[in-house]
């Protein structure tokens, strides 16, 4: 237990860290590298998921790291909100601009 104990460690210190860093690059809108990021996270939380390890996180330092990560899951997954809100307004102006120009040319075609 002890070995899977220290792999679950690691595993949850890179979890960490790769929320930390998804954390920074959402907010300087690099959606990028933000992916690429959650890609890696969703990784290391099958890893996790494998390891199968429950005795981990009922340990201070488990818990303690526990309540690192998830303010910042709640701040992701704002911003992250935020920014499919910004794009799709954005997108649904483009389509709006389209239709505009679409039944101006069809008009144009019947005079």
């Amino acid at each position: 237990m002890e070995n899977s104990d220290a792999r679950a460690e690691v595993l949850w210190k890179k979890f960490y860290i790769v929320t930390t860093e998804m954390y920074r690059f959402i907010k300087k809108n690099d959606t990028d590298m933000f992916i690429n990021l959650l890609t890696q996270r969703l990784e290391l939380q099958k890893q996790l998921e494998q390891l199968n390890n429950k005795t981990y996180h009922k340990t201070e330092a488990g818990r303690a790291l526990i309540r690192q990560i998830n303010p910042l899951n709640v701040k992701i997954r704002a911003l992250a909100q935020s920014w499919l809100i910004s794009h799709r307004n954005l997108n649904n102006k483009v389509h709006s601009y389209e239709a505009m120009t679409y039944s101006g040319n069809f008009f144009n075609k019947k005079m």
